[in-house]
């Protein structure tokens, strides 16, 4: 990230300077991640909005904010070598103001040093730890004049992740750990989004934001995507976006639709709905022409997604409270749906770019507590397809555990005689240029790698219920 504005000269009312107003609302998202276990994403959107920040300020907090978190281990420990007391017994937000310091210093791209130290110093007078700023002052010229290398030999460190992920990523994916964690740290300039093809098209949709001033590249698969560069625009400002022209969604979230493949006069049955991406991405990819029923047990999320749906034009979707294990569910919905769309609540690794906070909250007991809970998804999932129907399993993590091994034990153990159908016709050709989707796609699934494919790491599988052995039991039970 490029900062023209690395330093600022505005005084307080007492003749101090006073920190400017990025570095204050990186502050404020940070606080809240690092000490009360915040989204970004979330707090970002609160703490960026206010009109006191320009597009340039927006741009330097929230590539502050994003990338202090995902550098947070590699920050910590060129802090300790630079510190006697130890991180975690720091006052919060000295702890803060240090890791914001580090990750101007080292990864920010162009805000000199001095700036780097003076605005850390100035930030903290202005949150009343004076008596803390020469303890910053001193711990960040250290750091600034040593200019320490991280250690090669120590990957957690050199890539950003605790122990325990870097150890499950050398687990599944071997000698290539070091370039997936590596894609976790990839700064992108450009977000993803899915134009509503209800009601422009991407080639209108990209003419249309180019001459807004905006930088637009087509999607890397999907027809239906574009590549944004916002240079510190909200996506809410953009008029596409209120007049419900697109989506933000990445690729791979995309791919998941792609493979439902929904057609017209079928009804289908999203679970998990919420916020409604998938959802209304099925709507427009049948030209609204299906009987969508879209199911969250989360009320506020349900009203969110409704929200979402609304401002996108999509009518007649029904959406309802709802839990996809089963408890509670209308009895009349099983057997009932051509297709149902489960992406299941996972561990969300694949998702480390776009929500570094996982490093700070995703652990091996977190992970397993959901292994339960995704196969009772799968098998009330299950009840609800016709003989014939298919069942969409996704998700965004990596985890072979969540995924391909989840998918074939329930087959295994499924009463409904599932299987895995080729998906390779309903993939885009740029995605199966790539030599293992094609293979793993005519198996009925693909595994989706930031490193590999440039996309967020992700899960999809398409599963048949067998209408043979349905009518087979049928006659038995006669």
């Amino acid at each position: 990230m490029q900062s023209n504005k690395p330093d600022s000269n505005q005084k307080t009312a007492d003749g101090r300077q006073s920190a400017d107003p990025a570095r204050r609302a990186a502050f404020q998202v940070l606080q809240a991640v690092f000490e009360h276990q915040a989204y970004a994403n979330l707090s970002s959107l609160q703490a960026l909005s206010g009109p006191e920040l320009s597009a340039q300020d927006r741009a330097f907090a929230s590539a502050m904010i994003y990338g202090t978190i995902s550098r947070v281990f590699s920050i910590d420990w060129l802090i300790s070598q630079c510190s006697s007391r130890e991180i975690k017994s720091l006052d919060q937000t000295v702890r803060t103001l240090l890791r914001m310091g580090v990750w101007q210093l080292y990864w920010s791209g162009s805000v000199p040093d001095s700036a780097a130290v003076n605005e850390s110093v100035k930030l903290a007078h202005h949150l009343n730890k004076t008596s803390a700023a020469g303890y910053v002052n001193a711990v960040l010229r250290q750091i600034s004049r040593e200019r320490l290398a991280l250690p090669d030999n120590k990957p957690p460190v050199l890539y950003s992740l605790p122990p325990e992920l870097y150890g499950y990523l050398k687990k599944w994916y071997a000698d290539e750990a070091p370039l997936l964690a590596k894609a976790f740290l990839d700064e992108k300039k450009t977000i993803s989004v899915r134009v509503n093809r209800c009601r422009t098209s991407p080639e209108k949709l990209g003419i249309q934001l180019q001459e807004k001033g905006m930088n637009v590249l087509p999607g890397q698969y999907c027809e239906e995507a574009l590549q944004l560069e916002l240079s510190g625009r909200a996506v809410s400002q953009l008029d596409a976006w209120q007049q419900g022209l697109l989506t933000v969604q990445d690729e791979a979230a995309m791919l998941a639709v792609c493979a439902a493949d929904p057609q017209p006069g079928q009804r289908v049955i999203d679970l998990c709905a919420a916020p409604g991406g998938k959802t209304a991405h099925l709507f427009e990819k049948a030209k609204g022409n299906i009987e969508l029923l879209a199911f969250d047990k989360n009320q506020q999320r349900l009203d969110l997604m409704q929200k979402n749906l609304a401002l996108l034009g999509h009518q007649g979707i029904n959406c309802r409270l709802g839990d996809a294990t089963g408890t509670g569910m209308d009895p009349a919905l099983i057997g009932s749906a051509d297709l149902v769309l489960l992406d299941a609540p996972c561990s969300g690794l694949g998702l480390l770019a776009r929500k570094p906070e996982l490093r700070l909250t995703m652990t091996h007991e977190k992970m397993i507590q959901l292994y339960p809970l995704q196969a009772a998804m799968l098998d009330y999932a299950a009840s609800l397809v016709k003989p014939g129907g298919c069942l969409i399993y996704s998700t965004c993590t990596m985890n072979p555990a969540e995924n391909l091994e989840a998918v074939n034990a329930f087959c295994q153990r499924s009463p409904f005689s599932f299987e895995k159908t080729s998906i390779s016709a309903l993939l885009p050709d740029k995605l199966l240029a790539h030599d293992d989707l094609r293979r793993q796609a005519a198996d009925g699934w693909v595994q989706l790698l930031p490193h590999r494919h440039h996309v967020d790491g992700f899960f999809i599988a398409r599963l048949r219920r067998n209408a043979q052995v349905s009518a087979d039991m049928h006659g038995m039970n006669a």
